[in-house]
Protein backbone atom coordinates (compact mmCIF):
# COMPACT_ATOMS: atom_id res chain seq x y z
CA UNK A 1 0.00 0.00 0.00
CA UNK A 2 2.65 2.49 -1.09
CA UNK A 3 1.72 6.15 -0.73
CA UNK A 4 3.72 9.32 -1.19
CA UNK A 5 2.39 11.24 1.80
CA UNK A 6 4.83 13.45 3.71
CA UNK A 7 3.51 14.01 7.21
CA UNK A 8 5.16 16.86 9.10
CA UNK A 9 5.21 17.47 12.85
CA UNK A 10 7.18 19.85 15.05
CA UNK A 11 10.80 18.68 14.95
CA UNK A 12 10.46 16.13 12.18
CA UNK A 13 8.38 14.29 9.63
CA UNK A 14 7.22 10.88 8.48
CA UNK A 15 7.00 9.41 5.04
CA UNK A 16 6.50 5.92 3.66
CA UNK A 17 9.71 3.94 4.00
CA UNK A 18 11.55 2.83 0.86
CA UNK A 19 14.19 0.16 0.37
CA UNK A 20 16.79 2.83 -0.34
CA UNK A 21 16.17 4.19 3.18
CA UNK A 22 17.84 1.14 4.76
CA UNK A 23 21.04 2.21 6.54
CA UNK A 24 23.46 0.52 8.93
CA UNK A 25 22.07 2.47 11.91
CA UNK A 26 18.62 1.05 11.20
CA UNK A 27 19.91 -2.53 11.11
CA UNK A 28 22.18 -2.20 14.14
CA UNK A 29 19.44 -0.42 16.10
CA UNK A 30 17.03 -3.30 15.47
CA UNK A 31 19.70 -5.69 16.78
CA UNK A 32 20.28 -3.69 19.98
CA UNK A 33 18.71 -5.65 22.89
CA UNK A 34 17.66 -2.42 24.61
CA UNK A 35 15.82 -1.31 21.45
CA UNK A 36 14.28 -4.62 20.42
CA UNK A 37 13.32 -5.91 23.87
CA UNK A 38 9.61 -5.31 23.27
CA UNK A 39 9.52 -5.92 19.50
CA UNK A 40 7.77 -9.20 18.76
CA UNK A 41 9.73 -11.24 16.26
CA UNK A 42 12.50 -8.71 15.67
CA UNK A 43 14.43 -9.84 18.73
CA UNK A 44 14.15 -13.56 17.89
CA UNK A 45 16.56 -13.42 14.93
CA UNK A 46 19.49 -11.22 13.99
CA UNK A 47 18.34 -8.55 11.56
CA UNK A 48 20.29 -8.14 8.31
CA UNK A 49 20.08 -5.80 5.34
CA UNK A 50 18.14 -8.54 3.56
CA UNK A 51 15.62 -9.14 6.38
CA UNK A 52 15.01 -5.40 6.81
CA UNK A 53 14.65 -4.93 3.04
CA UNK A 54 12.20 -7.85 2.91
CA UNK A 55 10.14 -6.29 5.72
CA UNK A 56 9.91 -3.00 3.84
CA UNK A 57 9.00 -4.80 0.58
CA UNK A 58 6.34 -6.86 2.35
CA UNK A 59 4.73 -3.75 3.83
CA UNK A 60 4.92 -1.80 0.59
CA UNK A 61 3.19 -4.66 -1.25
CA UNK A 62 0.54 -5.16 1.42
CA UNK A 63 -3.02 -4.00 0.89
CA UNK A 64 -3.55 -3.45 4.61
CA UNK A 65 -0.30 -2.00 5.99
CA UNK A 66 1.74 1.18 5.76
CA UNK A 67 5.29 1.49 7.04
CA UNK A 68 6.50 5.02 7.73
CA UNK A 69 10.01 6.18 8.52
CA UNK A 70 10.43 8.84 11.21
CA UNK A 71 12.96 11.59 10.50
CA UNK A 72 14.17 14.24 12.88
CA UNK A 73 14.30 17.67 11.29
CA UNK A 74 17.55 18.07 9.30
CA UNK A 75 18.60 14.40 9.60
CA UNK A 76 19.75 12.44 6.56
CA UNK A 77 18.58 9.06 7.93
CA UNK A 78 15.42 8.02 9.68
CA UNK A 79 15.59 7.31 13.41
CA UNK A 80 12.52 5.11 13.71
CA UNK A 81 9.56 3.48 12.08
CA UNK A 82 5.83 3.61 12.60
CA UNK A 83 3.65 0.88 11.17
CA UNK A 84 -0.08 1.10 10.59
CA UNK A 85 -1.22 -2.45 9.91
CA UNK A 86 -4.23 -4.72 9.97
CA UNK A 87 -6.07 -1.90 8.22
CA UNK A 88 -9.64 -3.16 7.98
CA UNK A 89 -11.97 -1.30 5.66
CA UNK A 90 -15.32 -2.71 6.79
CA UNK A 91 -14.90 -1.77 10.44
CA UNK A 92 -12.49 1.10 9.60
CA UNK A 93 -9.92 -0.01 12.16
CA UNK A 94 -6.17 -0.58 12.31
CA UNK A 95 -3.29 -1.40 14.62
CA UNK A 96 -0.28 0.84 15.17
CA UNK A 97 3.25 0.12 16.31
CA UNK A 98 6.32 2.28 16.70
CA UNK A 99 10.06 1.76 17.12
CA UNK A 100 12.67 4.45 17.70
CA UNK A 101 15.79 2.41 16.95
CA UNK A 102 18.16 5.38 17.25
CA UNK A 103 18.58 5.90 20.99
CA UNK A 104 19.70 9.51 20.46
CA UNK A 105 16.07 10.17 19.44
CA UNK A 106 14.68 8.89 22.74
CA UNK A 107 13.10 11.25 25.28
CA UNK A 108 12.43 13.97 22.68
CA UNK A 109 8.68 13.35 22.31
CA UNK A 110 9.22 12.15 18.71
CA UNK A 111 7.24 8.99 19.34
CA UNK A 112 4.11 10.72 20.60
CA UNK A 113 4.33 13.38 17.87
CA UNK A 114 4.66 10.70 15.18
CA UNK A 115 1.75 8.71 16.63
CA UNK A 116 -0.47 11.82 16.82
CA UNK A 117 0.41 12.75 13.23
CA UNK A 118 -0.22 9.32 11.70
CA UNK A 119 -3.37 8.75 13.72
CA UNK A 120 -4.88 12.06 12.55
CA UNK A 121 -3.80 11.24 8.99
CA UNK A 122 -5.40 7.76 9.24
CA UNK A 123 -8.66 9.27 10.47
CA UNK A 124 -8.73 12.03 7.83
CA UNK A 125 -7.27 10.24 4.82
CA UNK A 126 -8.18 6.58 5.32
CA UNK A 127 -11.44 7.25 7.12
CA UNK A 128 -10.49 5.07 10.07
CA UNK A 129 -12.53 5.33 13.24
CA UNK A 130 -10.40 3.19 15.61
CA UNK A 131 -6.63 2.76 15.90
CA UNK A 132 -5.35 0.28 18.47
CA UNK A 133 -1.95 -0.31 20.08
CA UNK A 134 -0.65 -2.88 22.50
CA UNK A 135 2.22 -2.57 24.98
CA UNK A 136 3.63 -5.10 27.38
CA UNK A 137 2.96 -4.25 31.02
CA UNK A 138 6.71 -3.83 31.53
CA UNK A 139 7.04 -1.36 28.63
CA UNK A 140 6.32 1.82 30.59
CA UNK A 141 7.88 4.12 27.97
CA UNK A 142 5.53 2.87 25.25
CA UNK A 143 2.51 3.20 27.52
CA UNK A 144 3.45 6.78 28.38
CA UNK A 145 4.00 7.55 24.69
CA UNK A 146 0.55 6.35 23.63
CA UNK A 147 -1.12 8.15 26.53
CA UNK A 148 0.76 11.35 25.60
CA UNK A 149 -0.50 10.89 22.03
CA UNK A 150 -4.08 10.98 23.29
CA UNK A 151 -4.76 7.24 23.27
CA UNK A 152 -6.90 5.78 26.04
CA UNK A 153 -6.08 2.60 27.92
CA UNK A 154 -9.12 0.36 27.47
CA UNK A 155 -8.24 -3.10 28.79
CA UNK A 156 -5.52 -5.62 29.62
CA UNK A 157 -4.94 -8.97 27.96
CA UNK A 158 -3.41 -11.17 30.68
CA UNK A 159 -1.34 -14.23 29.75
CA UNK A 160 -2.06 -14.43 26.00
CA UNK A 161 1.36 -13.26 24.83
CA UNK A 162 4.82 -14.53 25.74
CA UNK A 163 7.40 -12.00 26.91
CA UNK A 164 10.90 -13.13 27.82
CA UNK A 165 9.70 -16.73 27.98
CA UNK A 166 6.67 -16.19 30.23
CA UNK A 167 2.98 -15.41 29.74
CA UNK A 168 2.63 -11.64 30.00
CA UNK A 169 0.03 -8.93 30.20
CA UNK A 170 -0.45 -6.58 27.27
CA UNK A 171 -2.14 -3.24 27.85
CA UNK A 172 -4.36 -2.15 24.96
CA UNK A 173 -4.67 1.51 24.02
CA UNK A 174 -7.01 3.06 21.49
CA UNK A 175 -7.60 6.29 19.63
CA UNK A 176 -11.14 6.90 18.43
CA UNK A 177 -12.16 9.18 15.58
CA UNK A 178 -14.89 11.35 17.02
CA UNK A 179 -15.46 13.43 13.90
Amino acid sequence: MIREDLLKFEGGYLRPLKIEDVHTGYISGLNDPEVNRYLDGVNRVTQTRESVTDFIKHNNQSTNALLFGIWQEGAANHCGTLRLHGIENYHNTAHIGICLFDKSAWEKKLGSKAIITVTRWAFDTLGLRWVEAGAYLENIASQKTFLAAGYDWIYDVPGKYIFEGNPATVKVFVARNTR
